[in-house]
């Protein structure tokens, strides 16, 4: 008899962390780059947003999840797609202003520079450098010969 009531006991109480452990966060989905509307429960709230250069078009997807994750944003880029996910575990932290708040997101919406942008800025400084370094060889030639 003990044992049934200790297996109940524990069921009630595995019940009742489960249910303490429930968040509640925003569950939606827009093309418009902003929701903060609908509601689900969960351990943690996830934010996921996609944007292409291509096009300007910026999707945004908030939902719960039940896995225990990491804090956390991590943002990669595919060419001239651009894709960040932000979990947290505190209620309606899936917001737009607060992962921002929170240190999770950067402020700006706007993309990391892509690869392209990069090395094209790299060139710009290779080609200063060196028509500065050709200017002053230039110069340095005129003065001792003219």
């Amino acid at each position: 008899m003990i044992s049934r009531n200790l297996v109940t006991a524990s069921f009630f109480a595995a019940a009742l962390i489960t249910v303490s452990l429930a968040i509640t966060c925003y569950d939606c989905h827009s093309d418009q780059g902003t929701c903060n509307d609908g509601e689900c429960e969960g351990t943690v709230c996830i934010k996921m947003e996609t944007s292409s250069k291509d096009n300007d078009r910026r999707t945004i997807h908030k939902t719960c999840g039940d896995d225990i994750e990491e804090m956390s944003c991590q943002q990669s880029s595919f060419g001239s797609k651009w894709m960040s996910r932000c979990v947290c575990d505190t209620a309606f932290c899936n917001g737009d202003q607060a992962l921002i708040d929170a240190g999770l997101e950067p402020s700006s919406a706007a993309p990391p520079a892509s690869h392209y942008t990069q090395f094209a800025l790299l060139v710009a400084i290779i080609v200063f450098v060196g028509a500065s370094c050709s200017l002053i060889l230039i110069a340095t030639i005129c003065v001792q010969f003219c």
